[in-house]
């Protein structure tokens, strides 16, 4: 009777210890109530978090990575662009409607037309002849010509910056802003912090601990962001990030792609000292002059730059994975060599 009911239990913890299979056709269903917090949910934030920024021991705001704001960017940008050209077409059909209104008159070469496109569509309808349906095809076609000849000469309107997601900021001098910034970023001088009040924008007022709204703030070399963003968390402002590695990391990952105006000389490292030879000043580099938001072409080279990127950072760290594997196999070669050795020396008893 023992052995049969220590059997029992045994079958019994088995069964309460076994986990229940997953389907993989319903990995991606979540628990749609919140159940506020507790350790799943501190640690799915948690992975996030070294997923996309980065933190540093002596920093208490977070980072983010050049190569996730790129992504950030070409994202935000796509619907920005699409809404822009939905409003041009619209816009555009619009005052084609008006034209053809103000145009229209009720005479007898009107009614001609109107009878021999009846007669059309009858001899279409009987298989006859063919028809040619000009009232919307060819409002269409013009729009589409209209689209593809101007499309590269209009100018993309700026979207307001409350309307997106992250609010971009330049914590540099308004001289330098001027020079070079990022595109679509918004000047915040450094110096809007030592105000006793009204030291926030009416931007930064907009979106302060927002649900779905960042702040990033940046400069050339880390010099004045850090101070500002460490400021800024410290008067209670939860959703500021900062660009790591500021305008010079990002003009070194993608060049071309962000920057407009001349770009500053803390963006490039110094030139090599050789014996006997002066360096080479750095020549001023100058990209997208006049340029306040992303247009196609630019979107397209951050989409190229950014594969690039993406697969440098995968290679390295295959690479640092291999070494890591190969060191710890030579220290557990060496390891098992002491030991045999040690074992060889020992005298019998």
């Amino acid at each position: 009777m023992a052995a049969s009911r220590n059997i029992a239990k045994s079958k019994n913890k088995d069964i309460f210890s076994k986990k229940v299979p997953s389907n993989p056709k319903y990995n991606h269903v979540k628990a749609t109530l919140d159940t506020g917090a507790s350790i799943t949910n501190y640690m799915k934030k948690i992975d996030e978090i070294r997923k996309n920024y980065r933190f540093r021991k002596d920093e208490i705001f977070k980072r983010m990575k050049v190569s996730t704001f790129a992504q950030l960017v070409l994202q935000v940008a796509e619907v920005v662009n699409l809404e822009l050209e939905r409003q041009y077409i619209e816009s555009a059909r619009s005052q084609a409607d008006e034209n053809g209104n103000d145009e229209e008159s009720f005479d007898e070469e009107s009614l001609h037309d109107k009878s021999a496109d009846r007669a059309n569509l009858e001899n279409l309808i009987n298989g006859l002849g063919e028809v040619e349906l000009t009232n919307e095809n060819t409002v269409d076609d013009e729009l589409k010509i209209n689209l593809d000849s101007n499309r590269e000469q209009q100018e993309l309107t700026v979207p307001e910056a409350t309307s997106l997601p992250f609010l971009l900021l330049d914590v540099r001098d308004k001289d330098l802003f001027k020079e070079c910034h990022i595109i679509g970023a918004l000047n915040y001088p450094s110096t809007m912090l030592t105000r006793s009040v009204n030291y926030l924008s009416s931007e930064m007022l907009a979106v302060k601990n927002k649900a779905g709204k960042i702040i990033i703030v940046y400069d050339d070399d880390e010099k004045v962001a850090t101070h500002v963003a460490t400021v800024l968390v410290q008067r209670d402002i939860d959703n500021v990030i900062m660009l790591s590695g500021g305008m010079k990391v990002l003009n070194k990952k993608f060049p071309g792609c962000f920057m407009s105006g001349t770009l500053p000389s803390t963006c490039f490292s110094p030139p090599a000292e050789r014996k006997g030879k002066k360096p080479k000043p750095l020549r001023a580099v100058t990209e997208n002059v006049g340029v306040e938001w992303y247009t196609p072409e630019l979107l397209e080279n951050i989409q190229d730059k950014l594969d690039t990127v993406l697969l440098d950072n995968e290679s390295s760290r295959m690479s640092s994975r291999a070494s890591t594997k190969a060191s710890t196999r030579t220290a557990m070669s060496s390891v098992r060599t002491t030991r045999s050795a040690a074992n060889s020396s020992a005298a019998w008893k």
